[in-house]
């Protein structure tokens, strides 16, 4: 246990370290984002120790690259990174949802099931329905019960280091602007009856079933991720990351995956 000084130096440091997820995950941080000490400072009311350190804790995870004379910027993961936080995301969820299934007693799932029932209630409130692209406010608030579904199964199977490991290959992964695109609202019905399904499935206790389902639902996503990034860098120019290209071109797939 940490005590005086040293606990709240550990506090403020988590304060900011999570405030810079957020905005990894969120899209406001993109891959060649410069992170600005004192900006972040500002925004967290701290000190620029603090932010140092949270800084330096997301360059140890592979998140942030340090540039001498200029400061911290988000990564630009390579082809290969981002394919390999998705193999990472497919062993070691999959293997989760499976020990998650396989307990005897399990813990509660109500954040999970609460995560469906918010997703459901945004398909009964959608009026168009079919092959038409969602908007983008649409896919944010998806992208947020997404990722809210995840970490609550994630959680209920009680590894934290699995937990640790998916969340920081999920900041690695929103870094490169390669969110599956277009995204219509029967994609979103898929969705929803992914998560519900996988839900059920592991409730009933097939885990099995349960991994089998992760799987294709993770790997849509890697595969979805993988076909928009090499999409970007086809329309490329010199030295630009999938980022950039997004942002000059104005696609809607700007921010990142996270199916």
């Amino acid at each position: 246990m940490f005590t005086g000084d040293l606990a709240v130096s550990k506090g403020l440091r988590n304060v900011v370290y999570d405030h810079l997820c957020e905005q990894l995950l969120t899209g406001v941080l993109r891959a060649g984002s410069r992170v600005c000490e004192l900006t972040v400072a500002k925004e967290t009311g701290v000190s620029r120790s603090p932010v140092r350190e949270a800084i330096g804790q997301l360059r140890s995870e592979g998140v942030l690259d340090q540039v001498p004379g200029y400061g911290a910027f988000v990564k630009s993961p390579t082809r290969e990174e981002l394919d390999e936080a998705f193999q990472v995301r497919e062993w070691l969820e999959c293997e989760a949802i499976y020990a998650l299934a396989s307990m005897k007693v399990r813990p509660s799932l109500d954040k999970a099931r609460a995560g469906c029932d918010k997703m459901l209630e945004m398909l009964k409130a959608d009026s168009k329905g079919g092959d038409e692209e969602i908007s983008s406010d649409e896919y944010d608030l998806l992208e947020r019960l997404d990722r809210d579904f995840h970490a609550a199964m994630l959680h209920a199977a009680g590894n934290r280091r699995v937990v640790k490991i998916i969340n920081d290959n999920r900041l690695l992964i929103h870094a490169t602007a390669c969110r599956p695109s277009p995204l219509t609202h029967d994609k979103l019905g898929e969705i929803f009856s992914d998560h519900d399904i996988i839900l059920r499935t592991v409730e009933r206790g097939d885990a099995d079933r349960a991994r089998d389902l992760m799987l294709d639902h993770v790997r849509w996503a890697h595969e979805e991720s993988m076909r928009v990034y090499d999409e970007l860098m086809a329309q490329a120019e010199e030295d630009e990351t999938p980022a950039d290209v997004a942002r000059r071109i104005g696609v809607r797939y700007r921010k990142r995956a996270s199916m």
